[in-house]
Order: structure tokens, then C-alpha cells, then sequence
């Protein structure tokens, strides 16, 4: 019967020890390295576009049509012996583009219980000449006596100045092995501006939005946007006290836009939106002591708008 070294034994043991520490430290280090790794690697493209502070000059044009109608009922009294009927139309059309800038400010952040929280904030500012042009149609019948028509024209340059100010939250939904980012938000904000002011004719609006970002490749986002802001006082139609001043009205508005990010942290930016506002009918009726008058008044106005920017972004 053979016995075996105990030295050597122990000696055996000692080593398989440090050889079996040895890889569990080392295995521990890698997983550590692999975790680190991952949590410090790249967003997907479509979660790093809105993680971006940026500035872009913008291309404002801009389209108002405003037609008002009016009928007048002017029956004898002490100035006029005869009773007679007119109808005129106003027509008001402001249009033409004006420069701008536009800056953005955007991020998408977790939190212990929620992914992908959105938060955003846009201020836009635009300033320059566009072209105002009125025509003004008559026709007067007399109750004795033939009718007859007349119109005016008039045309004019005028400045357009505005801001806008737009804040969203929102929660992003990742899909498509990360190349498709769905993301509803809520909107809110307030407009301004007029002929040679900023803050004449000011207005709050509350919406949502929903945004989609779609990674075409690891550089190039492809970004839409759809909205809806509810305007809370339009400042429209016919002055003086009636319902009509302070009406409420939506807008509806949508973009198209490219990210191409040229480093690690700056991206070039580039887009298009489309804004569309109608202010809805309004009626009023009024009557004119001095004249004994009836005048019948209705309009309808709408808005267009184009918005074309470029710019750049800084990756936060």
C-alpha cells in the first residue's frame, strides 16, 4: 500500500486554489468591464437626436386671407328722404416670407421607473417686410333710381415681427430593434407679435404632438411630426365688444426633418414645417342712430404658414 506525500499534497492543493481565485477574479473583471461597457455605449440614433441643444436660421413665409362682408339697410330720416341698400366686400391679403432663427433644446432621460421621458423647450423669432394688399367692392341699389357699382384697391409693403415659445413633455416608445422612436407629448405655449412689435396680440395655446424618428442608418434620422395647439384668444374679426375678439380656434401643423450626425456630438439639422390656423365665421349685427342704419356684418380668416430651417446641434 503506497501513501502519498503529504507536502506535495498541500502543495497541489495550494495551487489549484490560486489558479481557481485567479479565474474568478478575472471572470468578475470581465463582467464588470462588459457592464461598464454597456452602460457607457451609444444611444440608439433616435433616442441621441433628442438629446440635443441647436440653432438653426429659418425661412418664415407666411399667408393671412381675411374677407369680411357687409350689408347696409339705411332707411329716410332727416338727411336722406329715400331708402336704400349697399353691399361691400373686403378683401385682406398679407403674404411673403421674413428671416429668422429658431433654438432648440431637447433631452430623453430615465428614471428608476420609466425609460425614455422627454422633455423640450423652442423659442423662434422671425422680422422683415411682406406685402399687404386690400380690395374693397361696393354695390349700392336705391329703392328709386338706378344701382351702381365701385371698387378700390390698395397695396403696400408692411413689417411682420412674432415669437413663439413651445414647451413639451412626452414618453418615447423604442421598437424595431431600436430604429423606430413613437412618442406622444403635450404641448404648450404662447405667440406673439404684429406690424413693428413683438408682443402685441399675445396668446397662449395648449395641444399635443406625437413624434416619430426613424434611423435610416447609424448617422441619418429621419424626423416627423404631427400637432394640434388649441389657441386660447385669437385677437380676430370685428373690433368693439363682441364675442368674436376672444374666440378660441386650433391649429394644426406638421414636420419633416433630417439629423446627420458629423462627430460624436454634432449634428447637422434641417427641416420643414407646415402650419394652418382658420379662425372660423363670425356674424354681428349693429345699428347706426345718425344714419338710421342696420349694417349686417360676417367675416372668415385663415392662416398659412411655412417654416424652412438649418442649423446645427450639439449632442448632449
Amino acid at each position: 500500500m503506497r501513501f502519498t506525500n503529504v507536502p506535495t499534497l498541500v502543495k497541489a492543493l495550494s495551487l489549484m486554489i490560486r489558479k481557481t481565485a485567479f479565474l474568478t477574479c478575472l471572470t468578475a473583471a470581465t463582467l464588470t468591464f462588459s457592464m461598464i461597457g454597456a452602460a457607457c455605449a451609444a444611444p440608439p440614433a433616435v433616442v441621441a437626436v433628442n438629446r440635443e441643444i441647436g440653432l438653426s436660421v429659418t425661412g418664415n413665409f407666411q399667408d393671412v386671407t381675411r374677407n369680411i362682408g357687409r350689408h347696409y339697410n339705411v332707411s329716410p330720416d332727416l338727411f336722406f328722404n329715400d331708402s336704400y341698400q349697399s353691399q361691400r366686400s373686403d378683401r385682406v391679403h398679407q403674404t411673403g416670407w421674413t428671416p429668422g432663427f429658431r433654438a432648440d433644446a431637447q433631452y430623453m432621460f430615465d428614471t428608476s421607473i420609466m425609460k425614455h421621458l422627454y422633455a423640450a423647450a423652442t423659442f423662434t423669432l422671425d422680422d422683415g417686410q411682406i406685402e399687404l394688399s386690400e380690395k374693397t367692392s361696393w354695390h349700392v341699389q336705391p329703392a328709386s333710381g338706378s344701382a351702381f357699382n365701385d371698387h378700390a384697391r390698395y397695396q403696400a409693403g408692411q413689417n411682420r415681427s412674432s415669437i413663439n415659445v413651445t414647451g413639451e413633455i412626452g414618453k418615447g416608445f423604442l421598437i424595431l430593434n431600436d430604429r423606430l422612436l413613437i412618442m406622444p407629448t403635450i404641448q404648450g405655449g404662447y405667440q406673439a407679435g404684429g406690424a413693428n412689435t413683438f408682443t402685441a396680440y399675445g396668446r397662449g395655446y395648449v395641444g399635443l404632438a406625437l413624434h416619430i424618428d426613424y434611423a435610416i442608418t447609424n448617422r441619418l434620422v429621419i424626423r416627423g411630426r404631427a400637432g394640434w395647439a388649441q389657441f386660447l384668444d385669437t385677437h380676430t374679426y370685428f373690433s368693439g365688444n363682441n364675442p368674436y375678439v376672444h374666440d378660441s380656434r386650433p391649429e394644426w401643423s406638421g414636420d419633416i426633418a433630417l439629423d446627420y450626425r458629423m462627430t460624436d456630438r454634432v449634428h447637422l439639422t434641417g427641416g420643414v414645417r407646415y402650419t394652418y390656423q382658420n379662425y372660423g365665421r363670425a356674424r354681428k349685427t349693429s345699428y347706426n342712430p345718425f344714419w338710421n342704419e342696420i349694417i349686417s356684418e360676417n367675416g372668415i380668416n385663415w392662416r398659412n404658414g411655412v417654416q424652412l430651417r438649418l442649423g446645427v446641434a450639439y449632442q448632449l
